[in-house]
């Protein structure tokens, strides 16, 4: 197999141009080709200004970045590639355009020559096929920004030669990449991972049950993401988001690949995120800010019912800002009287909670305290346990709300407040204002399995595991992928095994009974039973 050491990249938008400035880097001789002179000096200075801002922030010397654009070529004629060993095409996504290039480069460069594509998302075995060579096409996908994310995704075809792909693989290395090899199916690791999880959450925002905020917040602090899927979404592009997600629908027919009909709409009115000034945020100079209920819709006085260190925490937590709290537990329940408490916390369940539900009984002070509450008052339930036993003692008028309390993440720690039918816009911005009141990040969504936090996340990890389960990646392929090429602080399988496998299970075979397309994978089921982790 030829030895690469000049390099051609075709199609000079912010991702080619990317490219362009890590093989430079990596001491090759590039060319940098557009379709126009004019295209290929914007190339140039997209280049240039990111070399440029790598030396204001001491990055890179004056004698480095001199050195990287000497070994730079721009040019609109593809007839200068007839020396290139490897020729990567990073033009749109659009089947015709790079068939007409591949074509035209069978006639140029030399036969052993590579010819990658940086396809996120087509079909790397149709564009092999049309082309005189199709054993040395082979899928080279870096991501955006490519001199920052260290995953290239290595795309075998069925047709291609297996020293290309490890020819890739090994530059990729030498480029100081982590490459990730795999067949070609549609959107690939990443991406088939990734636009499944932002479909979702733009259909669940599409309801109208969750905001915009709270989404991103689900995403951003809850999972402990970069970014929320709106926001994601907003800097990707709605329309690359869009094209991803009919590709990705084209191949496997599931509700979850399916566009959105509010991405749909989006699409077609051009407002396609940052680079239009408009997505799902509007980023003009006199846009609005979202804002979240303000302090005057807090309570002053709360209760806390139960026992162990979550009901520590909460009454700390509300005391902390101001809140008149009434701490009761078990010695203090027949004294006790809560009556026009507009937020009662009930923490119950298990060892660390304030009751005991072995044999079927609950113990009389959960009853005692709880029975002195009226309609005034909304009462939080931190477990499902105190949920299924309050549903039988409470009266139908009260209102009786889910609460989750998630990780703390380096954005903070999410509240999540389960919202039921009845639920008045006074009492969802009282538990919200107070919520964040005492420092918790308050989410409130629909009071269904998962909520929005692991309404979202749960099925993100199921995915991972149907696509190990398939065979296409391991594990390890899999965290590379989130980690290196969507920022993900950690991977998939690592969040998966700290959760446990039991606990996902669980969550997504609740999910499932509501929504028929959410379909639990035997393998995360088996490893559930047997309380095996993924990652050794």
């Amino acid at each position: 197999m030829v030895s690469v050491t000049k390099v051609a990249v075709i199609g000079l938008g912010t991702m080619g141009a990317g490219i362009v400035e890590v093989f430079a880097k990596g001491e090759f001789a590039v060319y940098a080709v557009d379709g126009t002179t004019e295209l290929a000096e914007r190339g140039r200075g997209f280049v240039t200004k990111s070399l440029d801002r790598a030396v204001s922030k001491g990055k890179l010397t004056e004698a480095d970045r001199h050195a990287t654009l000497d070994r730079i070529t721009f040019t609109a004629e593809l007839t200068d590639l007839v020396d290139a060993d490897l020729v990567i095409e990073a033009v749109p996504e659009r089947m015709e355009i790079k068939h007409s290039i591949f074509t035209a480069l069978d006639d140029i460069v030399r036969p052993d020559a590579i010819l990658a594509s940086n396809t996120s998302s087509l079909s790397l075995t149709e564009i092999a096929a049309g082309t005189r060579h199709p054993e040395r096409v082979v899928g080279m996908h870096f991501f955006n920004p490519a001199p920052v994310l260290k995953l290239v995704e290595v795309i075998r075809t069925v047709l291609v030669d297996e020293s290309v792909a490890d020819t890739v693989r090994e530059l990729a290395l030498q480029l100081g990449k982590k490459p990730v090899v795999v067949g070609d199916r549609a959107g690939f690791v990443a991406n088939a991972l990734l636009i499944p999880y932002l479909s979702r959450a733009i259909a669940l925002y599409e309801t109208g049950k969750v905001s915009r905020v709270d989404l991103d917040n689900a995403g951003r602090v809850g999972i402990g993401l970069p970014m929320g899927p709106l926001t994601l979404c907003d800097l990707v592009g709605l329309d690359v988001v869009h094209e991803v997600c009919k590709v990705m629908y084209d191949a496997t027919k599931r509700p979850s690949d399916a566009s959105p009909s509010l991405l749909r709409q989006l699409v077609l009115a051009g407002r396609l995120g940052r680079k239009t000034g408009q997505g799902f945020y509007d980023y003009s100079a006199d846009a609005g800010v979202d804002e979240d209920a303000g302090t005057d819709a807090m309570t002053t006085s709360a209760a806390v019912v139960g026992e162990g260190e979550l009901a520590t925490q909460l009454v700390d937590a509300f005391a902390g800002a101001g809140v008149t709290v009434t701490a009761v537990d078990g010695p203090a329940a027949g004294t006790a009287d809560l009556a026009g408490t507009p937020l009662v916390v009930v923490v119950g369940g298990g060892a660390d909670g304030g009751f005991d539900t072995e044999g079927d009984e609950v113990d009389d002070w959960l009853a005692t305290v709880t029975s002195t509450v009226d309609a005034r008052t909304v009462v939080l339930t931190a477990d499902e346990v105190s949920e299924f036993v309050l549903a039988g003692v409470l009266g139908e008028d009260i209102a009786i709300l889910p609460l989750r309390l998630h990780q703390e993440t380096k954005g903070g720690q999410v509240a999540e407040v389960g919202v039921i039918l009845g639920t008045t816009p006074d009492q969802v911005a009282m538990v919200r204002a107070t919520l964040a009141a005492a420092g918790f990040v308050p989410i409130a969504g629909p009071a269904r399995p998962g909520v929005v936090v692991d309404a979202l996340l749960f099925q993100h990890l199921n995915d991972a595991v149907a696509m190990v389960d398939a065979g296409y990646a391991t594990p390890q392929d899999v965290d590379t992928a989130m980690t290196a090429g969507c920022g993900y602080p950690r991977g998939l399988f690592a969040i998966l095994d700290e959760l446990g496998a039991d606990v996902v299970a669980d969550g997504v075979v609740e999910q499932s009974v509501l929504d028929p397309s959410v379909v639990p994978s035997p393998l995360l089921l088996e490893h559930a039973a047997r309380d095996l982790p993924f990652l050794s």
